[in-house]
């Protein structure tokens, strides 16, 4: 069965079989969980290590007028919590936004398995580092690009993400972000983000039907959105600083 957390984790550090052993022990018990369903509320004890087999999912804050910004998106393969330690507290509601496979690892469990074998440690390590690259990239996302940048750069790097995992993928994908969540994620109104779909439509480099998200040209939709990949590689030796379990990796 592919497994999309082992398929991360062999992106971001070598694997030996042993390990590769472990890790598909500890995602042995999935559960099933319909889109738009709360995965975790703000203020929730943070008891196990929760990660997306399957399905798209959204980290995000409630602001005092009750506007939604999304901080993260969820993809196959990624950690709730991956900068989170035994016992702390959600800040950040999660809900899923299509249906989703979910296993949540005992904190225990995890923290055993990177003690006894260094290389998934590492392999953590270097996934918190690319967690953190991609924060500080949303930031300069919504503080620095336009609109057509923001929405071009976000389309790039979902597909990038995603060509981690699947590399048989290709050009097209699964999108299934509505307008309303693309407008919490790059900041801007439903309508705006109307207007650059259409955009990037019209200049023939994306088509997006059923939550198909297809590729027309990607380099170009790179050169729009001044998108390069770097961030997203694997940093051997890199120190997380996150004070989770890249912590006890380190």
């Amino acid at each position: 069965m592919h497994n999309a957390f082992l398929q991360r984790l062999s992106h971001a550090a070598p694997l030996a079989q042993n390990e590769i052993g472990v890790l598909e022990e500890l995602c042995r018990n999935p559960r099933d969980i319909p889109a738009k369903k709360y995965l975790s509320r703000d203020g929730d004890e943070i008891v196990t290590f929760p990660v997306i087999l399957s399905g798209w999912a959204a980290r995000y804050q409630i602001l005092r007028n009750g506007a939604r910004q999304i901080t993260r998106l969820l993809l196959p393969g990624d950690a709730f919590y991956f900068d989170s330690s035994p016992d702390a507290v959600a800040i950040e509601e999660v809900i899923t936004l299509s249906p989703c496979q979910i296993v949540n690892i005992p904190h225990a469990d995890m923290t055993r398995a990177i003690e006894r074998h260094p290389a998934i440690g590492e392999a953590m390590r270097n996934y918190g580092c690319m967690e953190n690259a991609i924060l500080s990239s949303w930031v300069v996302n919504v503080g620095r690009r336009d609109a057509l940048e923001r929405m071009a750069h976000l389309i790039c790097e979902a597909h990038y993400r995603l060509s981690l995992i699947d590399g048989t993928q290709g050009e097209q994908f699964f999108f299934p972000l509505t307008q309303d969540d693309l407008a919490d994620v790059l900041g801007l109104t439903p309508v705006h983000i109307n207007r650059k779909l259409q955009q990037l439509r019209h200049e023939r480099l994306i088509t997006l039907r059923s939550k198909q998200m297809t590729i027309l040209n990607l380099r170009e939709l790179q050169q729009v959105a001044g998108f390069d990949g770097a961030y997203l590689a694997p940093r051997n030796g890199d120190k997380d600083a996150s004070g989770g379990f890249g912590a006890i990796a380190a």
